[in-house]
C-alpha cells in the first residue's frame, strides 16, 4: 500500500532507525555519498544502496518526500543536528500515518508566501498561474485529484509566463517557483524542485536587499583566485583566508562579504524551517488501517 508510513508494521519503522542510529553512533553518517564505503546518508543507511525508489517503497514514504529528504538535511550545516533531523524524521513519523497529502500540503506552503507573491503581483498573469497551481493541489489534498489536462494546462501556462517576464532575475526566479510547483504530488521530484526554487528566491532576495550582486561575486571570486595561486596569506584556511585578504586590501568589500555570507546562511534556514514542517504533519498525519508488508521489508 502507497505511502502509508511504515505500511502499518511496527517492525518496518524499527528497523529503520536502527540502521541510521547504528550509522550515527560509529560516525559513518554522512551528507553524501548515499552510500558508499560503509558511508551512508539518510536514505542510504536505511536501505544499505544509493536507492531513493527503494526507501521510498520499503517504509511507505511519498517518492516525492524521499527524492527531497538529503536536500533538507543538507540545510544543516552541523552533522549531529543533520543526523538529528534524520532520526526525528523516521521517530516522529507515526506507523500507518497517511502520507499522501504532505507533498501537496507542502507545495502550497511554499507557494503562499508574502515575499513570493509581492513578486507575482507585479505580473498579474504570474500571479493567475500560483493560484491556479495553488488551487489544484488544493484539489488534491481534498480528495479530487485534478487530471493531467488541468496540470499540463497550468504547467504550459507558467513557462510561457515566466519565458516573457525579461530579465529581472527576482521576477524570473519567482517564475522559476511557480513553474517547479506545477506539476500533482505524486511527481517524483515536484516539492523538491520547488524547495530549491523558492530557496533560490530567498536567496537571491536577501543579497538583492544588501546590493551585492554578481559584480561583488565576481570580484571575490577573482581575488581568492589570485591568492590561490600567488599563495598570499596562505596561513589562512577557508572562508577566514578571504576575510583577511578583504580586510587588509579591500575594506569596501569587506563588510559587504560578511553580511553576504550572513545572509546566504539565513536563506539555507529555508531548507530546515520547511523539513520540521513536514515532519509536523507527518506526526499530525491521519492514521489508515493497515497491516501489510511490502516485499522486501524487514529483510
Amino acid at each position: 500500500m502507497a505511502d502509508i508510513a511504515f505500511h502499518g508494521v511496527p517492525a518496518i519503522k524499527a528497523q529503520a532507525l536502527e540502521r541510521l542510529q547504528r550509522h550515527i553512533a560509529a560516525g559513518t553518517f554522512v551528507y553524501f555519498p548515499a552510500w558508499e564505503n560503509g558511508q551512508a546518508n539518510a536514505i542510504g543507511s536505511v536501505v544499505e544502496a544509493d536507492d531513493t525508489s527503494s526507501y521510498a517503497e520499503i517504509l511507505g514514504y511519498p517518492v516525492a518526500l524521499a527524492e527531497t529528504l538529503p536536500v533538507l538535511v543538507n540545510g544543516f550545516r552541523r552533522r549531529d543536528e543533520a543526523a538529528a533531523f534524520a532520526e526525528a524524521w523516521l521517530a516522529r513519523t507515526p506507523v500507518g500515518a497517511e502520507l499522501s497529502h504532505i507533498v501537496s500540503q507542502l507545495v502550497v506552503s511554499l507557494l503562499d508566501d508574502a515575499g513570493l507573491a509581492a513578486i507575482t503581483n507585479r505580473h498579474p498573469a504570474l500571479q493567475r498561474c500560483r493560484q491556479t497551481i495553488m488551487d489544484l493541489h488544493r484539489q488534491a489534498i481534498r480528495g479530487d485529484a485534478p487530471d493531467r489536462k488541468a496540470w499540463k494546462s497550468a504547467r504550459l501556462a507558467a513557462v510561457a509566463v515566466t519565458d516573457g517576464i525579461g530579465e529581472a532575475p527576482l521576477d524570473r526566479q519567482a517564475g522559476c517557483v511557480v513553474e517547479a510547483a506545477a506539476w500533482p504530488g505524486t511527481m517524483r521530484t515536484v516539492l523538491r524542485d520547488t524547495l530549491t526554487a523558492r530557496g533560490t528566491l530567498d536567496m537571491r532576495r536577501a543579497l538583492a536587499e544588501i546590493n551585492w550582486g554578481e559584480a561583488e561575486e565576481n570580484r571575490v571570486f577573482h581575488i581568492r583566485q589570485q591568492a590561490e595561486e600567488s599563495g598570499y596569506k596562505a596561513e589562512f584556511n577557508g572562508i577566514d583566508r578571504v576575510l583577511a585578504i578583504l580586510d587588509d586590501d579591500h575594506p569596501e568589500l569587506a563588510s559587504g562579504f560578511r553580511e553576504r555570507n550572513r545572509r546566504m546562511e539565513e536563506s539555507s534556514a529555508t531548507y530546515r524551517s520547511v523539513g520540521w514542517q513536514i515532519i509536523a504533519l507527518m506526526e499530525g498525519a491521519p492514521l489508515a488501517v493497515t497491516g501489510s508488508r511490502p516485499a522486501g521489508a524487514g529483510a
